[in-house]
């Protein structure tokens, strides 16, 4: 009888253990859909008035020299740095804030507890992480451009043609950048074998018009994952920065970081193997690869759009 207590009792702790995981997914969930389409629709203006202001003059002397100009690059590297300072870091701020919204820890807390987004650990987040947003975005627009300027030599594009082409995929990665011209490419050869009297001007004029709505397609899914993944980011520095300041000021005791996954088939073999892994505050989690940023591992997560969350246990 008492073995059956006892095995009762275990099952009722881990199903209260599950029900919390699960409702710390929900809300870290509930928040990123509830406050994604105010940056992905920044995001997405932002690169089409790069686009815009990239003339066709600028881009036609890059495709002649087969790279970028330094100005140029300068340009770009100045462009995100003014959306971090004017659109990055009141998102981060805000996510920072509604950290601890998605601890049950918190909600003994008095309601009027707030994280203090003004101290030194939370500036120093928010510094190191624009400063490798702008590094990482200037580079990889750099490296998307570039490929698509090396048609110049492999392909029989006029220096006009490409132009149009390369403009609508300002914004995109590498990847994205590629499977662009492809489906350009691959629509002017499906034109050019159906309607063999059509012009070559009109099988270039529909395959760029159905080539630009793909890119507007293409940016909006960046900006969705870059949405998402920056907004998981400092949310979990919110909730860690807040676990801190609940510390020192005598309202939560000693506490560890659980690593909590969805548990289903859509968690990716590396977040797999951090599931349930039980950390001290300072320590770091085995994420494969270089710290992007400063704190990068110390919370999820873990790579673009993943929705792992971490769970703060009082242990003393």
């Amino acid at each position: 009888m008492m073995a059956l207590r006892i095995r009762s009792k275990k099952r009722a702790q881990k199903a209260r253990v599950s029900a919390e995981n699960k409702a710390v997914l929900q809300r870290l969930e509930n928040y990123l859909n509830s406050n994604s389409e105010k940056p992905v629709k920044f995001l997405i203006s932002f690169w089409k008035d790069q686009g815009t202001s990239f003339t066709y003059k600028e881009l036609r002397e890059a495709i002649i020299a087969g790279e970028m100009s330094p100005e140029e690059l300068e340009t770009w590297q100045q462009d995100y740095s003014k959306l971090v300072a004017d659109k990055m870091r009141p998102m981060w701020l805000e996510a920072i804030s509604n950290g601890i919204s998605g601890q049950p820890i918190f909600d003994e807390i008095p309601k009027g507890f707030q994280v203090d987004t003004g101290i030194r650990n939370v500036v120093d987040w928010i510094t190191d992480r624009g400063a490798q947003f702008v590094t990482s975005s200037t580079e990889e627009q750099k490296k998307a451009i570039q490929a698509m300027l090396l048609k110049k030599t492999t392909d029989k594009y006029s220096v006009d043609e490409l132009a149009r082409v390369i403009r609508p995929c300002i914004g995109l990665t590498e990847g994205q950048a590629k499977a662009n011209l492809r489906y350009y490419e691959n629509l002017k050869e499906t034109l050019a074998r159906d309607h063999p009297r059509m012009k070559k001007e009109s099988i270039e004029k529909k395959a760029r018009e159905a080539q630009i709505k793909y890119a507007a397609k293409q940016h909006r899914e960046r900006a969705y994952t870059i949405a998402h993944t920056e907004m998981a980011f400092a949310f979990a520095k919110g909730a860690d920065a807040g676990i801190r300041q609940a510390q020192s000021e005598g309202l939560i005791g000693v506490c560890q970081k659980e690593w909590i996954t969805s548990g289903t088939d859509r968690v990716c073999q590396r977040c797999n193997s951090l599931n349930g892994v039980k950390l001290d505050m300072d320590e770091e989690f085995d994420i494969p690869g270089k710290n992007l940023f400063q704190g990068y591992k110390l919370t999820p997560p873990a790579h673009p759009r993943c929705m792992c969350a971490v769970k703060y246990v009082e242990v003393d």
